[in-house]
């Protein structure tokens, strides 16, 4: 079965990037694969991977590729996310995921959303690696739901903030928006489903 009209494989579209998908795996804030991700393969809309395809060649310009963890995410995903932050017994990566917070509050402080942009099919969350493939320094890990992780903290080192807004600024220009909790997610602006919240899997 193939993809739904409008939507495309991300590393298909754009060359050199590396796909490290966490919720097809146990490498995540709920410390096991999350329903609707049945292969570690990105999804995307079209729009959002021609624009993808841009901010990898300026990046590549430097010697910098694009790191993917997520794109298009199924409504049935974030269900689950739901479910699992009313479950105070699953506390299973509380350490390396919100060490000070409070799961329950991940959706009012922004870290989740009962509707994710993602579901639209034009959010990613990302980082950049350099040649060698590490990653750069951010400051914070992907999904760290911590004030650390907002995109404009102050906290962080002089590097890790040069980066995010090295980061920012090219995402914009290639039209992305960030949201101001995390540093890593981004979604197209005019993307062509802004009122639609997709649930098909992610295989």
């Amino acid at each position: 079965m193939g993809l739904p009209s409008g939507f495309v494989y991300l590393d298909a579209h754009v060359p050199g990037l590396v796909l490290d998908i966490r919720y097809h795996g146990p490498d995540n804030f709920l410390g096991r694969p999350v329903p609707g991700y049945e292969a570690p393969v990105c999804i995307v809309t079209l729009e959002a991977a021609e624009a993808l395809k841009g901010v990898q060649a300026e990046a590549a310009r430097q010697n910098r590729r694009l790191k993917i963890f997520d794109g298009y995410r199924p409504q049935c995903a974030v269900d689950e996310f739901i479910r699992w932050s009313q479950d105070a017994d699953d506390q299973i990566a509380k350490a390396d995921y919100y060490p000070n917070l409070d799961k329950r509050d991940l959706f009012d402080l922004g870290y989740l959303a009962r509707r994710s942009s993602h579901s639209r099919g034009s959010t990613v969350d990302l980082t950049i690696i350099d040649a060698q493939g590490h990653e750069l320094d951010f400051g914070t890990p992907f999904d760290l739901f911590d004030p650390r992780s907002h995109t404009a903290h102050d906290t962080i080192s002089p590097e890790a903030a040069a980066h995010r807004q090295w980061l920012l600024a090219l995402m914009g220009k290639h039209g992305f928006a960030n949201i101001p909790e995390e540093w890593w997610h981004f979604t197209l602006k005019g993307e062509p489903f802004p009122d639609t919240y997709h649930n098909f899997p992610v295989r």
